[in-house]
């Protein structure tokens, strides 16, 4: 078997916060039950941040990002915008749609953070925001339950070509009104949710080879099972599994969205990023409820590609805006035209990756979702590395700010931008905006506001610690053991953990520690006394008792500044390093260089002393890095593409920051790697 299993028997409820009867009061056959395949399942909202840096993200997110979010898209001509939902339900005056294709499933995420943070906050007008977007959904939903705005205000023929995006609308709707009737026991958004799935069934369940290769950004797997979770309606796991089946199920597929291999044959990741990692997702939560062996496999020879060779050091993935697939293992002719995409084994360019923050969402969903399934620390770390790097990455400090594409080099302004790429941040998706595409927003937004309910996974007599965070869990073992844990630390920027038991059953659990890949010599205090056992990177350590209130664990992990190569056969790394901190990958930006030297000729001194320190007045207060650099001259290139080789003779000292932070002082030139001696 690929993955080890654990059936759990009870089922996962929301603690505290629904203030009407749920659907599963008033439908016994219904509610929220524990996947069966997984061997955790996560602590949801029985958790909440208590400042700190995940916290501090949190309350951004509530009190800067969605507000600006909800202000943004309700412009008619941002690229992502309710205005176009309001014309489809005779709200507005019809007219061209403003947004883009996809912007309905962008309006649905908008309302899906909305939902994870009134589940936290129980704020009135989070509430009034959400009912007024819902009421506007609803309306423009059809009779036969189709909703995708674009199509209807522009009169295309439904499911008439893949890129119409209308399973990403539904599919994000699905999961939006799923999260919205958790945290509220309202039941108008699921109803319209039900509504599409009722009619996505009646379509896609006689399988249609008309069909066989849609949608292209597949939320709607997702979507699906998120709706049979909820109701307990085995029709939607069956469609999830339909969608799941139909991907590359006859001829004409396209590497592009993964549809040219079924995808229990795949053999290598291909094509979007972004496509392929919802569809891992929507396969990853189908395997949750069926536990199917050949879906697990595939997705475990997927992520070995991924992770061996075609990730960034920052957890990105898409490597290419444009280029061609020539398939290793499955056929070299012929080849694929492709964007936004995964490129060779090891081809892993720097100043041309795409990256798209979308996508590096979704490789942190979709290692969450292997990491329930197998309670396997190897994705922890991808996840963990993704949102403190490539995720972060794409907004800014102040919360109203985004990149769309996540570079690991960005050059001056005589090296031209490719598509999607911008210079300096920017704030709405308007024609005036240099990117038209507003779908990385809401995505980060829902992110930050639902990643404490990434914290912790509980089973049956286990708490799993995956997230290190100020926080505070108050949950029940599915034993029935009530348990209350604080932890406290201040974390990534040092490395000590505090886990405080406030409350404890009296029979004995197991408190699963995660230690990080990179935390060699990290070390565990129980009340005190030091642990005796062995502590190996990368794993869970289980630490078995009979807990009382007052236990106290202290975790300490080394934070040294590490100097980290890449493989051989990345070319575009070759003779350079990148520096990390824990799991921070950091960067140099122009601005902390003397005006004279250019980033392009900075080679880092191995043999200074590195020192990390909390700068107040850098971006906020994060820790920067700091030690010495060697210049080159600095040579006229002009009508020159080659010259003779000058050796580095000034030493300088040098500021690295974290690679989340970069862009946001202005324009600027910024890498990731740098030549080393």
């Amino acid at each position: 078997m690929f993955l080890p299993k654990r059936a759990f028997a009870v089922c996962l409820v929301v603690l505290g916060l629904l203030s009407a009867p749920t659907w599963a009061e008033q439908n016994p056959s219904s509610g929220d039950t524990v996947s069966p395949h997984a061997v955790f399942h996560p602590a949801g909202d029985a958790v909440r941040w208590s400042g700190g840096f995940w916290g501090e993200r949190f309350e951004l997110c509530l009190n800067v990002v969605v507000p600006h979010l909800w202000r943004v898209m309700q412009l008619p001509e941002n690229a992502a915008t309710f205005h176009d939902l309001k014309m489809a339900g005779g709200l507005a005056p019809k007219a061209a749609p403003g947004g883009r294709k996809w912007s309905d499933g962008d309006c649905h995420k908008c309302v899906e953070a909305m939902a994870y943070l009134f589940a936290v906050t129980h704020s009135e007008e989070l509430d009034r925001w959400m009912e007024e977007a819902i009421q506007t959904i609803a309306r423009a939903q059809e009779p036969d339950g189709y909703l995708s705005s674009w199509v209807q205000l522009t009169g295309t023929p439904r499911w008439a070509d893949l890129h119409n995006h209308e399973l990403y609308n539904m599919g994000h709707l699905m999961t939006a009104a799923c999260v919205h009737y958790r945290v509220t026991g309202k039941t108008t958004y699921l109803e319209v949710a039900r509504r599409v799935g009722d009619y996505l069934y009646d379509v896609f369940s006689p399988r249609p080879k008309e069909l066989a290769h849609f949608g292209f950004n597949p939320s709607n797997i997702m979507g699906a099972v998120d709706l049979y979770r909820t109701t307990k309606d085995p029709k939607y796991l069956e469609l999830a599994k339909i969608f799941v089946d139909m991907r590359g199920s006859a001829p004409g597929g396209s590497n592009q969205n993964q549809s040219a291999v079924p995808l229990r044959k795949e053999q290598e990741a291909v094509g979007h990023c972004v496509t392929a990692t919802y569809l891992w997702c929507g396969a990853a939560d189908v395997y949750a409820e069926t536990g199917e062996a050949a879906l697990g496999q595939a997705l475990e020879r997927l992520w070995v590609d991924v992770t061996t060779r075609k990730m960034y050091v920052t957890g990105a993935i898409g490597a290419l805006h444009e280029g061609l697939v020539f398939r290793e293992t499955f056929r070299r002719w012929p080849v694929d035209s492709v964007h936004e995409a995964f490129g060779m084994p090891y081809q892993l360019p720097n100043r041309t990756a795409y990256n798209e923050t979308c996508a590096n969402i979704g490789n942190a969903m979709w290692n969450w979702r292997m990491l329930q399934i197998t309670g396997d620390a190897r994705y922890a770390e991808v996840m963990e590395r993704a949102l403190y790097n490539s995720v972060l990455s794409g907004i800014g400090l102040k919360g109203t700010s985004f990149f769309y594409t996540n570079p690991l080099r960005r050059c001056g302004p005589d090296v031209p931008l490719l598509n999607n790429d911008s210079s300096e941040r920017w704030s709405d998706c308007t024609p005036t905006s240099p990117v038209r595409c507003f779908c990385c927003p809401p995505n980060v937004a829902r992110t930050l506001a639902s990643l404490h309910q990434w914290a912790y996974g509980v089973s049956r007599a286990t708490v799993w610690v995956n997230l290190f965070g100020n926080n505070v869990l108050s949950t029940e073992l599915e034993n029935g053991g009530k348990i209350k844990l604080v932890q406290s630390t201040n974390y990534p920027w040092e490395g000590m953990v505090k886990i405080q038991v406030a409350e404890s059953p009296h029979e004995e659990w197991t408190l699963m520690l995660r230690i990080p890949e990179w935390a060699e010599g990290a070390r565990i205090t129980l009340n005190g006394t030091s642990w005796n056992e062995p502590i190996p990177c990368g794993t869970y350590v289980p630490i078995r008792r009979r807990w009382s209130p007052g236990d106290c664990i202290d975790l300490v992990l080394p934070m040294e500044v590490s100097f980290v190569q890449a493989h051989p056969l990345v070319e575009e790394t070759r003779g350079q390093v990148a520096v990390m901190r824990g799991p921070l990958v950091y960067c140099l930006e122009s601005v902390d260089l003397p005006e004279e030297v250019k980033v392009e000729q900075v080679i880092l001194a191995t043999d200074a002393k590195w020192v990390a320190r909390e700068d107040p007045q850098c971006l906020g207060g994060v820790v920067v890095i700091e030690g010495e650099a060697f210049a080159t001259p600095q040579l006229s290139w002009e009508g020159r593409l080659y010259q003779r080789w000058a050796p580095a003779v000034k030493r300088f000292p040098v500021r690295l920051i974290p690679y989340f932070a970069w862009g946001n002082r202005g324009r600027s030139e910024m890498t990731v790697w740098l030549p080393a001696r």
